[in-house]
């Protein structure tokens, strides 16, 4: 019980610093900040299973809520601009 929660906190944290790097970690961070997200909520049910107070449950699933949402922007963004780069590349040796 205590384990998943400290798993999907640490996690969500880890995905939330890595989304901010952008290229190769955000492809890193967004299944990180699943991997916590899901284990916060695990780990919450067992915590309210059991009529134990799951803060740190709670606040791993904030921070891995923001960490999936700003890995997603950072990966689809860092994509469009590989995307945008490679284009104008074929564009100009054509």
């Amino acid at each position: 019980m205590k384990g998943l929660t400290i798993g999907g906190f640490v996690c969500g944290l880890a995905g939330l610093v890595l989304s901010f790097f952008g290229g190769i970690a955000s492809i890193v961070a967004l299944p990180v900040a699943i991997v916590g997200l899901v284990l916060s909520v695990l780990g919450g049910k067992k915590y309210k299973a059991a009529g134990e107070k799951s803060g740190l449950a709670t606040a791993g699933l904030v921070i891995g809520i923001i960490a999936v949402a700003l890995s997603a922007i950072s990966f689809f963004t860092c994509g469009i601009c590989v995307l945008v780069a490679a284009g104008l590349d074929a564009a100009t040796t054509i």
